[in-house]
């Protein structure tokens, strides 16, 4: 894959790297679960699900034939509580309008399925500010493979080596990885940050004032790149 004069994308995960919603995403999955399973998954037995999109995240818990009304549940209060329970980190908006300033394209690669993407993106302002969205839904195999983030680069007309993967999962930094692309770990949200640091990530940074600084000393320098 190879794009003329290709500028840089800076492609962001969004659960727990834009957005804090991992209180209501164990709200909802337990939700959706709670006619069914006894006892209800812990927030780690949740987390260890993520991956895939929801249905196959409550398809590990819930009746096969259940599973359509626990889908049906889980986005219910999704929605419903949205509002009440999820904030954009301070900053978010700052970071990707950085980006743009810079020429840098911006897209989000998520492992959430398209509809709890896009609401999530509208409800927040967040939907036309950015180039492409890859969910869980779009792609053949989840994180940590490299396949959402190879369709970005795609959309975007960008070489995989020249995104930088941020997120706050080791599956965001083992897909960044495996493209050949620069990664960044974040940890001001991150379940167990701890993880992120042993898989070696390019970047880390622990506030978003640093990673802004980052962004703008990797355009300033134009850092090597991964070889691709």
């Amino acid at each position: 894959m190879t794009f003329p004069e290709s500028p840089r994308a800076l492609l962001l995960d969004f659960d727990g790297t834009m957005a804090d919603t991992l209180p209501l995403i164990f709200d909802a999955f337990r939700h959706a679960l709670s006619p069914w399973t006894d006892p209800l998954p812990t927030d780690d037995e949740v987390e260890a699900s993520f991956g895939p999109a929801e249905r196959a995240c409550l398809g590990l818990f819930a009746p096969e034939e259940r599973l359509d009304e626990a889908l049906d549940r889980f986005f219910f209060h999704y929605e419903q509580e949205h509002e009440r329970m999820v904030r954009l980190f301070d900053g978010i908006p700052a970071v990707i309008d950085r980006a743009r300033s810079l020429g840098w394209k911006v897209g989000v690669f998520t492992g959430k399925g398209r509809r709890a993407a896009q609401f999530s993106l509208s409800t927040l302002g967040l939907v036309d500010r950015i180039d492409c969205l890859i969910s869980g839904d779009d792609v053949e195999r989840p994180k940590p493979d490299p396949d959402g983030l190879y369709r970005a680069a795609h959309l975007l007309q960008v070489e995989p080596r020249r995104i930088l993967m941020v997120g706050d999962s080791p599956a965001d930094v083992r897909a960044g990885r495996a493209a050949g692309a620069l990664t960044c770990a974040v940890t001001w949200a991150a379940f167990r940050p701890e993880r992120l640091v042993a898989e070696s990530p390019d970047h880390t940074c622990s506030n978003v004032p640093d990673f802004l600084a980052l962004l703008d000393a990797l355009h300033q320098n134009d850092e090597p790149l991964p070889k691709p």
